[in-house]
């Protein structure tokens, strides 16, 4: 099938001047910001296993805690963002990272672990919120034939904060060749980071400030309660969306069993060191991925069905790989040091490539959700529904490894998950630039109650209709 992206028509009445801090490369890179403040930060301290402290057992509970109410406010963050706007949204989700550093701090300084427990919650609300409405931007904003570069930048910035949250961890516990906790100074040089977040969140513009270079507006539409929930209940009911499920449940699946053996195995040095080095491999993962995915020399069919096929087996060959690693594990039973040989390259190359591949995964994951819908709030309602039903697999991941679980059942659980996921998500691909999507698409809104933010435009975005006096 020929390859063709249809690109909006180019808005006539669109200012003629242009800003940079409109265009959508700056809001993604705002996006971005805030994420390596808040959740970049937060991985940083996540990618030392435990959050950094002793012993993983209390800190995989408070997790699954997290991720529960995150699921949540993953899943109806869309009618937030609706009700309050995006700005607003994105300002108030930079905060509940910053309380759950805090509440790290406490426990590894005085053992506070009913604060750790509420500062994983409240993370878990403020990073849902988050997920909805970077999930819109990302999908929306980009013009459609930059879409998986745009990604690509998501990544890559969001992947900074972890990059440059290891280098700091890194420096503090560089000496600390034990196991243990990491140095208290190391929570409060995060803390002090993901402070600035709620400011980096104010110079994000509002969907009808977005100057595209293809000249199209973006509305993001005001709706009243009944045909907001109307909208959310048809697209998470859609049999596309369904069959997405299993893949979105299994996608984050592994970081228990993955932070779990690094704080069992790796010194602190050695951890810092993965909480370093390991965001580049996320980076890599997401610009090659989306580079691949804009290739406009293949057909769209042809990127969706390559790229997901290389991933899948991808994904179950490292599972295989992880399951002999961790038999070697468990009848050695070592310290890894960096200085380990075979044993430190064999456990980072494991760390590195599972991130690899499951950026590599949710990079086209929101590239295909790109394709089932053109509207601002479905998209939302859509990205915010796949980092919930990510989530709930991450809240039962966690909550399986918040006891000392044998590893095999992790392993049997993540290879078994994904296996279930494939003949369930295969449909869907094979659609992507074959057949249409019957989720709510741009030309069907035509509601009275739906009023675009720019009225008169019939060249905006969102192509609604005026509504009739």
């Amino acid at each position: 099938m020929a390859d063709t992206v249809a690109l909006p028509e180019l808005n006539q009445d669109a200012p003629g001047r242009r800003s940079w801090f409109r265009s959508t490369t700056f809001q993604i890179i705002v996006v971005g910001g805030v994420f390596f403040c808040a959740p970049g930060m937060y991985n940083a301290l996540s990618s030392l296993g435990a959050g950094g402290l002793a012993t993983p057992w209390y800190a995989n509970a408070t997790s699954a805690a997290g991720y529960v109410f995150m699921a949540f406010f993953c899943v109806v963050g869309g009618i937030i963002v609706g009700k309050i706007g995006v700005k607003t949204a994105l300002t108030i989700s930079t905060v509940g990272d910053i309380i759950y550093a805090a509440s790290l701090y406490l426990n590894s300084k005085n053992g506070t672990q009913w604060f750790l427990m509420l500062g994983s919650i409240l993370s878990g609300c403020t990073d849902g919120l988050m997920y909805a409405v970077e999930g819109p931007i990302i999908t929306a904003y980009p013009e459609p034939a930059r879409r998986g570069r745009m990604l690509g930048l998501w990544v890559f910035m969001r992947n900074a904060g972890p990059v440059i949250g290891g280098a700091i961890i890194f420096g503090v516990n560089s000496k600390l060749d034990s196991s243990g906790a990491v140095s208290l100074k190391t929570y409060l040089v995060i803390i002090g980071i993901m402070c600035a977040g709620p400011f980096i969140s104010l110079l994000l513009s509002r969907p009808d400030q977005v100057q595209r270079l293809d000249g199209v507006r973006i509305t993001l539409r005001k709706t009243g309660w009944k045909r907001t929930l109307v909208e959310f209940a048809r697209v998470n009911s859609n049999r596309d969306m369904l069959m997405l499920f299993p893949l979105f449940f299994t996608s984050w699946f592994y970081g228990s069993y993955v932070g779990t053996l690094q704080t069992q195995y790796m010194n602190i040095r050695t951890r810092s060191l993965c909480a370093f080095v390991i965001p580049f491999f996320d980076m890599a993962a997401g610009f090659a991925t989306g580079y691949f995915l804009d290739r406009q020399s293949i057909s769209i069919k042809q990127r969706a069905r390559w790229a997901w096929g290389f991933l899948m087996v991808f994904n179950l060959a490292l599972w295989i790989w992880a399951a002999i690693v961790t038999k070697q594990l468990r009848d050695e039973q070592p310290v890894i040091d960096w200085s380990s040989g075979a044993w430190f390259g064999k456990t980072f190359a494991l760390f590195a490539l599972f991130d690899f591949a499951t950026m590599a995964t949710q990079t086209t994951l929101y590239w295909i959700l790109s394709h089932m819908s053109d509207d601002f709030l479905s998209l939302s309602y859509m990205t915010g529904t796949l980092r919930g039903v990510e989530c709930a697999g991450q809240a039962v991941a966690y909550g399986v490894k918040s006891s000392d679980t044998n590893d095999w059942v992790s392993i049997g659980l993540n290879i078994g998950l994904f296996v279930f996921s494939l003949p369930f998500a295969w449909p869907v691909i094979r659609k992507i630039g074959v057949t249409p999507f019957d989720i709510v698409h741009l030309s069907e809104l035509s509601d009275g109650e739906s009023t675009p933010s720019t009225p008169g435009d019939d060249k905006s975005i969102n192509n609604e209709k005026a509504a009739e006096p």
